[in-house]
């Protein structure tokens, strides 16, 4: 006989949790609604068989949705609880555990009649936008690939849950290109097509299932015109709500907002002046007690001068490990040479001390450059509207150490990033697939206040960018 390829309602799934409901199915499962009989809590139980896999990459992205779930913490995604298997004769099942969102989803409240003003759709975006935030703003930033009206959940009390995270994609330093395509026709992005996702993604899905609220219409039946929904002959909305929402549907990733910071301040601030006030007063932080670092900053520029660290705590630790090194790597080379010697009969080729010496000298500078610089090196980074650049120099001497440009228009942010778990985290501006990093000798609350800073400025710089000229209005 053969066994069911789904769960019934009353079964029991290891011995601890019992199925209450069907919650919904798709290609990476099917998810139930459960009770743990240890602690009666009522959870989500999501399943995939192994009987009724099509593909080898189905279990890759569950295995994958789990492991992101249980690094998340946030108010709007339901806690991970548990990820386990089950095995039988015939079958193979893996499962996760979450927490059970209370709530419909907005496909289901729309399908019974439910319509959002425009100020509840405005309202519901910034929560979502929120949550996008918390996940885009994570190292490396997590995309979930799939937001759509079924994978956002509205309390009785207006609470929001985003779920699903079965599409999810981690996005490295590397190309974001080649992964799979995974997600819903009409809210998908059109580089996601093409198996391309970014932060810019979420947001374009983001603002198709907002039109999806105002039109009671999927995305892919209204117009288009050059590949991009033409919404307002569909609804009537507030001028500056249907600008932000045409910004969030730009075929286009450029011409999209790149971040859901970017699209949280542009739905938020109605005028430049408010967002300047809020910009240069509410946002504003102290700098750290003792720090050395000045910034100074106009309505178009900042700039950021880093001193010279000096021989104190890391610094100072670093170069004596430098220098113990170099000390070791000398006397063990010398050792080894005065060996040779002795075993080579007559004249010493100049070649052989050459291999020798050559090495250590290459080390010996090395090293001693990154002694001088942590001593005497100083960071000076500028960015305006049109270009942003990093230089490192030796202080007094004018020796230019390193050099770093780029466009001002094609960074995605800066913040923290660690290069493993365990490495300390380094100032970066993002710049596309590149990362470009400084401040190593900071303090954290230095870098933190530093990243806080520029991220102001560049976020003040993109609100006022996108603020219509006077001919425009």
């Amino acid at each position: 006989m053969n066994e069911p390829l789904y769960l019934q309602i009353g079964d029991r799934v290891a011995d601890r949790y019992r199925i209450v409901s069907i919650l919904g199915q798709g290609g990476s499962g099917v998810t139930y609604g459960a009770e743990d009989l240890d602690s009666h809590q009522q959870c989500a139980l999501k399943q995939l068989s192994l009987k009724g896999m099509t593909h080898w990459k189905q279990l890759e992205l569950f295995e994958r949705e789990a492991q992101v779930l249980s690094q998340l913490d946030y108010p709007g995604i339901p806690n991970y609880i548990d990820y386990f298997q089950t095995d039988t004769e015939q079958n193979r099942c893996f499962y996760i555990v979450q927490e059970l969102a209370p709530g419909r989803s907005l496909a289901d409240l729309v399908q019974e009649g439910w319509r959002a003003s425009e100020a509840e759709v405005r309202q519901l975006g910034v929560k979502v936008l929120n949550i996008l935030k918390y996940l885009h703003d994570l190292t490396p930033p997590i995309i979930h690939r799939d937001i759509k009206p079924q994978n956002i959940i509205r309390s009785d009390d207006g609470q929001i849950y985003l779920v699903d995270f079965g599409a999810v994609q981690h996005v490295y330093q590397t190309t974001m290109a080649g992964s799979t395509v995974v997600g819903t026709y009409g809210y998908m992005a059109p580089e996601h097509f093409q198996g391309k996702a970014g932060p810019a993604t979420d947001l374009y899905s983001l603002g198709a299932t907002l039109l999806f609220l105002l039109t009671h219409c999927s995305p892919a039946d209204l117009p288009q015109q050059r590949l991009k929904i033409d919404f307002r002959k569909a609804v009537q909305l507030q001028p500056d709500f249907a600008t932000w929402l045409d910004r969030l549907l730009e075929p286009a990733v450029e011409d999209r907002l790149p971040s859901a910071q970017a699209a949280l301040a542009a739905l938020t601030q109605s005028s430049p002046r408010s967002v300047r006030r809020q910009s240069f007063s509410q946002r504003k932080r102290h700098q750290p007690k003792g720090s050395k670092v000045q910034i100074q900053r106009i309505p178009s520029q900042i700039t950021v001068d880093i001193p010279p660290s000096g021989w104190r705590g890391k610094v100072l630790g670093m170069e004596m490990l430098a220098l113990f090194a170099e000390g070791f790597l000398f006397a063990l080379m010398a050792s080894g040479l005065i060996s040779m010697f002795k075993m080579i009969e007559g004249p010493i080729p100049v070649e052989m001390i050459f291999a020798f010496v050559l090495p250590l000298l290459i080390g010996g500078t090395l090293l001693m450059a990154a002694i001088l610089f942590g001593l005497a090196g100083r960071i000076h980074v500028q960015i305006n509207p049109q270009q942003f650049q990093i230089c490192w120099y030796i202080d007094r001497l004018g020796l230019r150490y390193g050099q770093t440009l780029g466009n001002t228009k094609a960074l995605n942010g800066v913040r923290l990033t660690a290069a493993t778990a365990n490495s300390d985290k380094l100032c970066t501006l993002i710049e596309g697939g590149q990362r470009h990093t400084f401040g190593t000798m900071l303090s954290l609350p230095e870098k933190e206040w530093l990243v806080h800073e520029i991220s102001d400025f560049l976020w003040l710089q993109q609100h006022q960018s996108q603020q219509p000229t006077t001919s425009e209005r």
